[in-house]
């Protein structure tokens, strides 16, 4: 085999393996909707960045809270049960790549329009309820008339403690 043949070969197998490198990691990157449903059966919040899947319990806004006051989700995929408008706020605010929920409102859904965040749910509704389903959520209350991500972080992490 002469010099040529042989660049050439090493060539192709370095590309080779860069090409299947650069599909693991985007494999790794985007969990199937099935899987995060799986886990959202049993955690309220998954979170995965850097190659890592991270489980969270809480119950309505407070494990984004929890989070954002420890690190941010730059580049992460993030799955949350109900994503209403506050949730949408919170998880801009912490600059997620990607979002999936089993249920999002149309004022998340424009939040997520607004900010360029790509997100996927199973279903669309008017507005996050309360708990007996009577009126609207409460934390979906405090942002009726807030729309700066940044803003609704600092209200939610002040009262969430």
């Amino acid at each position: 085999m002469n010099n040529k043949s042989l660049f050439k070969n090493i060539f192709l197998a370095i590309t080779a393996v860069c090409i299947f490198a650069a599909a693991a990691g985007a494999c790794m990157f985007n969990p199937s909707k099935k899987t995060l449903r799986n886990y959202l059966k049993e955690h309220s919040l998954v979170v995965v960045k850097d190659g890592k899947t991270n489980f969270y319990e809480g119950r309505g806004i407070k494990p984004l809270v929890n989070y954002l006051k420890n690190d941010n989700f730059k580049d992460a995929y993030v799955a949350d049960k109900k994503i209403g408008k506050a949730s949408a706020l919170l998880i801009v605010y912490g600059q997620a790549k990607k979002v999936y929920t089993p249920m999002i409102s149309k004022p998340a859904v424009k939040v997520f329009e607004d900010n360029n965040v790509k997100y996927s749910a199973d279903e669309v509704v008017e507005n996050i309820k309360n708990n007996t389903g009577t009126d609207l959520c409460p934390m979906e209350k405090k942002v009726q008339n807030i729309n700066d991500p940044k803003e609704a972080y600092e209200l939610f992490s002040t009262i969430l403690k």
